[in-house]
């Protein structure tokens, strides 16, 4: 059935109380301890990707990014790129991309030709990526500078080249944004964009730790720019939480997919 704008259902599975506001079901679920949520997109490495336009970031000089990452398959090679940003041309002078390099080294650009590489292996928990995992990752850019943090600890900060004018057009969740064949092999869950350098405290606030294992917190105060929280469970688009309508994602052969190891948690 397609659902009316103010439909309520209860849904058995998870105990939850679901709420179609017309373009998005909200759930509340009073027995969770945190956050609910229901599903991820699966990307398969050939070809998908999720795309949005996000010009909120375009002429800016900081922004951060985050998102909830399990990936599949092996690293290396010109693959797996996570998400990246730009004006969908190339990424030597108008995009911003990060991937995963190898099983040790996460990398991040601005503006292509000025690449860094952030060694996972200062993380106080963390030696090395598998895919068996799911980790949250936040790039936090401000002018020269990029901080990568993962699980919420700092992977350092390295200087880079100043943000391009059109930084938010041809926003990519799993492919870089001018296209080619670097694609991502894996799930992606509570991406989310903002306007501003969040600082430690912010980008530890984007995880709930209060469970047995962290899982994605509800970010709304901290006002993102785009908020993709991968919860309409089917269809080829995703609402953008923060500004419906605005920036909705447009799925690219992804899927969606749900249940234990499918999402964070």
């Amino acid at each position: 059935l397609t659902p009316q704008s103010g439909d309520l259902v209860l849904n058995t599975d998870d105990n939850a109380v679901q709420l179609w506001n017309g373009s998005a079901w909200k759930i509340f679920n009073s027995d969770a301890a945190s956050f609910l949520n229901t599903y991820s997109l699966s990307f398969d490495g050939n070809g998908d990707y999720m795309s949005a336009a996000v010009t909120e970031l375009n002429g800016i000089n900081a922004f951060s990014a985050s998102i909830w990452f399990r990936f599949q398959g092996s690293l290396g090679g010109a693959a797996n790129i996570i998400m990246s940003g730009g004006d969908g041309t190339s990424a030597n002078t108008e995009s911003w991309y990060v991937w995963l390099k190898d099983a040790t080294t996460i990398q991040y650009a601005s503006q292509g030709s000025n690449a860094k590489d952030f060694n996972i292996t200062v993380h106080p928990t963390i030696s090395t990526i598998n895919n068996s995992t799911w980790y949250h990752l936040t790039v936090v850019h401000s002018g020269t500078s990029a901080t990568l943090y993962l699980d919420g600890s700092s992977l350092g900060t390295q200087t880079v080249n100043t943000l391009p004018s059109s930084s938010g057009n041809a926003f990519n969740i799993g492919r870089w944004s001018a296209g080619a064949s670097y694609y991502y092999n894996g799930y992606a869950d509570e991406v989310s964009l903002f306007d501003s350098a969040l600082d430690a405290s912010d980008v530890a606030s984007l995880r709930d730790t209060s469970g047995a294992n962290p899982v994605p917190a509800d970010i709304e105060s901290l006002s993102p720019v785009a908020w993709w929280r991968m919860e309409e469970g089917s269809g080829d688009s995703v609402v953008n939480t923060a500004n419906s309508g605005t920036a909705d994602g447009t799925i690219n052969g992804a899927t969606f997919v749900s249940g234990t190891g499918n999402i964070p948690g």
